[in-house]
């Protein structure tokens, strides 16, 4: 779709991951504003988690955007590990490192170097692992046990798990004990309310060139379809956009909406949802949830 037709500069309602265009709602920014204090504590676990869609992943790379160019970082985008070595290889693999053809016990101690290396500026290395869900129990224990690794000025990584709430029902029963008691704190990214949602499409296409390309009752009635999903949300935007063009339209007005919606297989609100407040103050729309920590205590003595 040509985006330049509704004066867009940009691609708006992107499906992947855009830092660029973060919406500040108030759970993501209770959210980050949480993973930031863990980091400066030297927690050397947090647990990132919401339903599908709701943007985890975007808090945990919006955390990692702003931190100094100098903290030595990995990424796992897509964790899946049924193993122990199935996460030392993605680690290593990240890192750039020679990760095929080594036993358990070699990728242990090649990621085990590769902590003390890049720690040695007294940064810890920082592990982000998306859809931390797809962790096998050996998996976490694996997690847990790079934690015991210690340097003169704290833990030698931090990791940030962002996973769907199974994650944090499973560190509720006794098996994962152990790597539950290594989390200092667990925060809910939660779907956004009727005004959230009406904002966050006005954000995304301000941010793409034009706020005002999606008139105000369109813009209410995807607001009211979408359950609050950051990622419904651009979904259903980007096709009433694709849909207008089609029509020649220089705005997304309601037959679009209702269009995209149904082709989607979204029910339509019976009466257009109304933004709790203005668009300019997403953020004070509703009390943040706030930090919740896990059942378990976590435990200042460490184990091997």
């Amino acid at each position: 779709m040509d985006w330049s037709h509704f004066g867009m500069s940009a691609r708006g309602f992107r499906p992947s991951v855009d830092v660029s265009s973060y919406f500040p709602a108030a759970s993501h920014e209770a959210a980050l504003a949480g993973v930031s204090h863990a980091f400066e504590r030297r927690d050397g676990l947090v647990l990132i988690d919401g339903p599908a869609g709701v943007g985890k992943s975007l808090v945990a790379r919006v955390w990692l955007d702003r931190l100094p160019a100098d903290v030595p970082r990995v990424v796992l985008p897509n964790a899946s590990a049924a193993k122990p070595a199935d996460l030392l290889q993605a680690i290593l693999f990240d890192l750039s490192q020679p990760y095929q053809g080594l036993g358990e016990q070699e990728l242990r101690l090649a990621v085990t170097a590769q902590l003390l290396a890049l720690t040695d500026g007294g940064k810890p290395l920082v592990l982000v692992i998306d859809e931390a869900q797809n962790l096998s129990r050996e998996a976490l224990e694996e997690l847990r046990l790079l934690g015991n690794i210690d340097t003169r000025s704290g833990p030698a990584a931090f990791a940030v798990l962002a996973a769907q709430p199974q994650l944090r029902d499973a560190f509720d029963r006794p098996a994962y004990e152990p790597v539950a008691q290594r989390v200092g704190a667990t925060f809910a990214v939660e779907v956004l309310s009727a005004g959230e949602s009406a904002a966050f499409v006005r954000h995304q296409a301000k941010a793409a060139g034009n706020a005002d390309v999606f008139d105000d009752t369109a813009l209410s009635i995807i607001a009211g379809a979408c359950g609050g999903v950051p990622r419904v949300l651009n979904r259903a935007a980007a096709l009433a956009l694709d849909l207008a063009a089609q029509g020649e339209a220089r705005t997304v007005d309601v037959e679009a909406a209702l269009e995209a919606l149904t082709r989607l297989g979204l029910d339509t609100p019976e009466e257009p949802a109304e933004p709790d407040l203005p668009a300019e103050e997403p953020a004070k729309m509703r009390q943040p949830a706030g930090p919740r920590t896990p059942k378990l205590k976590p435990t200042r003595k460490r184990s091997a």
